[in-house]
């Protein structure tokens, strides 16, 4: 067996770097934003009859655009889903115990690196909270495969249900399950993409993140920061198609990359221009594409 990092190498993006807002673009907004605020606990920030902003108590992290005559394309590039980084175990158990008692539907899984559940909004956008837990063990290849080795000598392929039990441990007796958080993160999204190789050279070379771990039996791979904040962009070529996804396709409009200051801006825009990556300006920001077509928007976190 071979261990294998969560991250190799180092970024050349600050570990201050994070995800910023993703925008959806939804047919049913009043119903979305209920379901945002209802079933995921999270902040009104902004609401309009066309718009609408949410996110934790302190600050934004989804904005849901309306758009009338939207259709659900299943063979594009586009987001597989976002994924909401809770602070604590705790804090998760609370999230995951709450969706059950409204009875919504959800997935819990441990994949060994995080512990999580899925979930599809109310228009099938997919949805991931979880918590990294990669202090458990590491990755490892087995005769080609990528297993979970536990600490513990435990191996998994890493996909294993969660023990809801074990993680309900975290909760004191009579906690409030509805109780929206103040530290709530977009802590990763993870793409439909085309090429594999494609995609982690853009992310790693031009972008600046660390690589990831490359699963090509999977068809899937992904990059991070450090060790610490590993997988923050991942990408599959499960559909195997070089489809962009038209202007009415509902789902992810864009999602947004912070940086850190105008130095770290400055590196980045340099590494653009030596691999011919043109970035444009609308609405107010400054846009690029990735190799699958994929709408990223830049900004600078002046107090970064």
């Amino acid at each position: 067996m071979k261990q294998i990092p969560y991250t190799t190498g180092k970024a050349a993006l600050s570990n201050k770097t994070r995800l910023g807002l993703v925008h959806l673009k939804v047919k049913h907004l009043k119903e979305q934003v209920a379901f945002y605020r209802e079933v995921l606990k999270m902040t009104v920030h902004e609401e309009s009859e066309d718009h609408a902003v949410l996110g934790d108590t302190r600050k934004p992290l989804l904005h849901l655009k309306r758009v009338e005559n939207l259709k659900r394309y299943q063979n594009t590039t586009g987001m597989y889903h976002f994924a909401l980084l809770y602070p604590s175990e705790k804090e998760l158990a609370k999230a995951i115990a709450w969706l059950f008692s409204l009875d919504y539907p959800n997935a819990p899984t441990d994949h060994g690196m995080s512990k999580t559940t899925y979930l599809k909004d109310l228009e099938g956008n997919d949805i991931e909270l979880y918590v990294r837990t990669g202090e458990r063990g590491n990755y490892v290849t087995v005769d080609g495969d990528l297993k979970f080795l536990y600490t513990d000598g435990t191996l998994t392929d890493g996909r294993d249900p969660l023990d809801l039990e074990e993680l309900y441990k975290t909760l004191p007796e009579n906690e409030a399950l509805e109780t929206p958080l103040a530290d709530m993160e977009m802590g990763h999204i993870h793409l439909y993409g085309t090429d594999l190789s494609d995609m982690l050279a853009f992310y790693r070379d031009v972008i600046g993140f660390a690589e990831g771990l490359m699963m090509k039996n999977f068809f899937m791979g992904d990059v991070g920061l450090e060790e610490e904040q590993y997988h923050v962009v991942a990408f599959n070529s499960w559909r195997q198609t070089d489809l962009s996804a038209p202007e009415d396709a509902a789902g992810l409009d864009y999602y947004t990359l912070v940086l850190s200051g105008r130095e770290e801006y400055l590196s980045l825009k340099r590494r653009l221009e030596n691999a011919q990556v043109d970035t444009f300006m609308e609405e107010g920001g400054e846009y690029l594409y990735d190799p699958s077509h994929i709408k990223i928007r830049l900004e600078v976190d002046t107090e970064g």
